[in-house]
């Protein structure tokens, strides 16, 4: 597509499911609302090099949509994406920016504020927003990663599990007022979650999070970021007569940082602090007793910020002071990765003070499985750290056909995984009771122990028809549920094999699990679930004219594409009533350099067939790469 697109009206431009339009240079979608009121939306498109830009001069209330773009450059340092309020304005305005993927460059020194994302309120009126998940990489000596200015104005906004590289004159930059007209104002922000780093690990490139008030006051609760390899960490400062600045900075990591962890001055000093982590950071005698100083043992530091096993960070602050404000503000129970806030790993004792400190949570692990070449029966036992021994895990597996760019092999076969008390040891099995083929590999998954999986027990009283319906709290009701689930036959001596695909749908109020073979649904045994909220790496997959290539579809993601070594799993859903009674799996596509869903038996896949998708953002690397280091 190579025409701009102005809309000066309410409208809704999304890429059809499966498609990813892409813009040609110098590409602008752009609209100035002046009347009226509803919805302004983009949705799934790419801009080699361009901007995506709404203002609001009148009219309103408006919501304005701008979600899963993708940018590579911007035009001469322009906002990447921008949404602005007119300060004659006087009307509502809600904004949600999520899941983009911006590549932004600025190194002049020319006096503007230069950011890959901006929300620049100048109008009258309520204006609330929420910019969650967006992935940014800001380089250049004088860069913003994700801006928001207030101009003296009243302002809510949620800036929740975004990642960001670089910034070098703020990664996450907020300011209420103006350095012109002083009427005051007051601006409210949720910082939650957020992984900012510099582009170049070691470098201290990036700065962090900067909260700056010239003119009336601010309200900030800076809870469970990470900031590593930064020149600052928190900087809040207000000018002379402005402010206070209240709130607090609370569990966050700040590590290997080049100035300072945390900086408070004018009416900064009300902001308070506790539980956070330091390492490799200017020591400060002011800081809360609650402060620890320590390593924080990450992967591979310092960017690679998911905490080892013996990390100080793990499980060290009480869960309901964060879960209490995640539920009275209504935000989503989701870390910087967005998996689970709340969950701890397999075989660690449950305590009430088990939150991890910083952004991404600990807890879950993924590993391959790989059969032999010989010596094959329809078993095969799991030996993995992460499950060995622990009945209760509920682990979820998918057919690898590649892993790591290995030799394609085939298994079309159902499976399931079944605990065996007498070995201590999960046990993958296939439910047709057809050897494994040789060498074939599984992806598995063995989520934390926490909400968000169970395992689901067959019995007549749920079980009807090819179905069977699920029941656990945070699931019965909300259909936007990403629901994984796996054949499990139980650790009795009466087994009933099914012997066919498997889907997941909501049909009011339920979670169901059907066979796809219409055929019944045994009573007995069950499934292994898992659940969680939709975020960038859980949500569902259509399979479309634009993605289907025969027997496959590609699935977009931008931790999938261009990683062979990336883990994730899937489960058809059924809710659509476009079925795909089919043995499934997945693979990587060297030549378009992404992963995608397969039908074992190279049948075609059809067109609306949809899977909930789970990505596991901790693994990036190959294992020859992740251990090339030596940190074994």
């Amino acid at each position: 597509v190579s025409e701009p697109a102005r809309i000066n009206k309410p409208f809704e431009l999304r890429a059809a499911p499966g498609y990813r339009p892409v813009f040609d240079l110098d590409a602008v979608i752009s609209g100035e609302l002046a009347s009226g009121s509803g919805n302004w939306a983009v949705e799934g498109l790419t801009l080699r090099r361009g901007y995506v830009s709404v203002t609001v001069n009148g009219g309103g209330p408006f919501n304005v949509l701008i979600h899963r773009m993708r940018v590579l450059e911007a035009i001469s340092g322009g906002a990447e994406i921008s949404v602005v309020k007119r300060s004659a304005v006087s009307t509502g305005l809600n904004y949600q920016i999520s899941e983009n993927e911006l590549r932004y460059f600025w190194d002049t020194n020319d006096g503007a504020l230069r950011t890959a994302l901006q929300v620049l309120d100048g109008g009258a009126g309520v204006t609330t927003g929420r910019i969650r998940e967006n992935r940014v990489i800001a380089t250049g000596s004088h860069s913003i990663g994700i801006l928001i200015s207030t101009a003296d104005r009243t302002h809510r906004t949620e800036i929740l599990a975004n990642q960001v590289q670089g910034g070098r004159r703020g990664s996450i930059y907020l300011r209420q007022g103006s350095v012109i007209d002083v009427t005051g104002g007051a601006l409210t922000a949720l910082l939650f979650n957020n992984v900012i780093t510099s582009v170049v690990p070691g470098s201290r490139y990036a700065d962090g999070i900067k909260l700056e008030i010239l003119d009336g006051s601010a309200n900030m609760r800076v809870w469970h970021n990470t900031i590593s390899d930064t020149s600052k960490g928190v900087n809040a400062v207000a000018s002379p007569g402005a402010g206070p600045i209240s709130g607090s900075v609370r569990g966050n990591i700040f590590a290997y940082i080049g100035f300072a962890g945390l900086t408070r001055s004018g009416g900064a000093t009300a902001l308070g602090d506790a539980w956070n982590l330091f390492f490799q950071s200017p020591f400060d005698p002011s800081l809360n007793k609650s402060t620890i100083f320590a390593d924080p043992r990450f992967r591979r530091a310092p960017n690679d910020a998911h905490l080892r096993a013996d990390s100080p960070a793990i499980d060290t602050v009480y869960e309901s002071t964060l879960t209490d404000v995640l539920s009275a503000e209504g935000l989503p129970f989701t870390d910087g990765d967005g998996m689970r806030r709340v969950k701890q790993a397999n075989g660690t004792p449950l305590s009430d003070t088990r939150l991890d400190i910083g952004a991404l949570e600990a807890g879950d692990a993924s590993e391959i499985h790989r059969l032999p070449a010989s010596g094959l029966s329809n078993v095969s036992t799991v030996d993995s750290i992460a499950l060995n021994g622990i009945a209760d895990a509920y682990p979820i597996a998918t057919s690898n056909w590649n892993p790591d760019g290995a030799t394609g092999v085939y298994d079309n076969h159902p499976v399931g995984l079944r605990y065996f008390p007498s070995i201590n040891r999960w046990v993958l099995r296939q439910e047709d009771l057809i050897n494994f083929a040789a060498n074939a590999r599984f992806n598995i998954f063995a989520p934390g122990q926490g909400t968000g999986r169970f395992f689901h027990a067959n019995t007549a009283a749920n079980t009807s028809g090819n179905g069977t319906a699920l029941s656990a709290s945070g699931l019965n009701g909300i259909a936007d549920r990403i629901v994984l689930a796996l054949r499990n036959a139980g650790t009795g001596s009466t087994i009933a094999e099914l012997s066919a695909p498997i889907a997941v749908g909501f049909f009011a109020p339920s979670w169901r699990v059907t066979r796809l073979d219409s055929l019944g649904m045994p009573d007995i045994g069950g499934f292994n679930i898992y659940f969680q909220e939709p975020s960038i790496n859980a949500f569902r997959h259509t399979a479309s004219a634009g993605n289907i290539v025969g027997s496959f579809t590609l699935v977009d993601h931008p931790i999938l594409n261009g990683n062979s070594c990336a883990r994730f799993q899937i489960t058809p859903l059924s809710t659509s009533g476009i079925l795909n009674n089919h043995n499934t799996g997945v693979f990587f596509n060297s030549s378009m350099q992404k992963w995608a869903i397969f039908n074992q038996d190279f049948a075609t896949i059809s067109n609306g067939v949809e899977f909930n998708v789970l990505v596991d953002p901790s693994i990036i690397e190959c294992a020859e790469q992740y251990f090339a280091d030596g940190f074994e």
